[in-house]
């Protein structure tokens, strides 16, 4: 049980680097914190189990795309 937790460890340590590295470690903990503040606001709505609390639920959803940081990264020039 004990490798399980920390493979998991390692796995998130390695994600929240990517992600810092990508939008800044300011963004970041401000994207986090308001989408999970946003998470909890919303609790009344089923939420599907990710096996986390509501910062680990924010974390998995801004590294799968599914939530976007707005304003870190530039905008594509459109032609």
């Amino acid at each position: 049980m004990r490798q399980r937790h920390d493979k998991e460890t390692v796995e998130r340590t390695e994600v929240l680097d990517r992600l810092s590295r990508r939008f800044g470690k300011y963004a970041l903990v401000v994207g986090v914190a308001k989408r999970a503040h946003d998470l909890k606001e919303r609790s009344h709505s089923p939420l599907g189990s990710t096996g986390g609390g509501l910062i680990n639920r924010a974390i998995d959803e801004i590294a799968g795309g599914q939530v976007k940081i707005r304003g870190s990264e530039p905008e594509e020039e459109s032609e």
